[in-house]
């Protein structure tokens, strides 16, 4: 009887150990998978912030180049030099001043 008991002991423990061997071969299939797949994952988030920065910067500069430009384009010469070359002239008497809020006027 002794010899019995011993083999239903050791069936008992081999389908413990068998399950538990199947269960770190899952558990190490999935964590190998989903490491690569974060890794994956990861590198492809890079490479888009990366993208974003490098046209972030290159709207800057195209926005610093088109504030130069409107300045350039809205300068008091530039628009009296168009005036001129378009017959039309600067009259002092024509010009009224606004100053900060109080109403007053000059040139009237």
């Amino acid at each position: 009887m002794a010899k019995i008991v011993k083999k239903k002991k050791q069936k008992k423990n081999t389908a413990f150990l068998n399950f538990a061997v199947w269960m770190f071969m899952i558990s190490a299939t999935l964590y190998l998978a989903s490491s690569i797949f974060l890794r994956t994952y990861n590198n492809s988030l890079s490479a888009q912030t990366q993208q974003m920065e490098a046209d972030i910067a290159t709207l800057h500069t195209q926005n610093d180049a088109l504030k130069v430009e409107i300045l350039n384009l809205g300068s008091n010469i530039r628009v009296d030099e168009i005036a001129a070359n378009n017959g039309l002239s600067k009259k002092q008497e024509n010009i009224v001043t606004i100053t900060g809020g109080t109403g007053n006027t000059t040139g009237e």
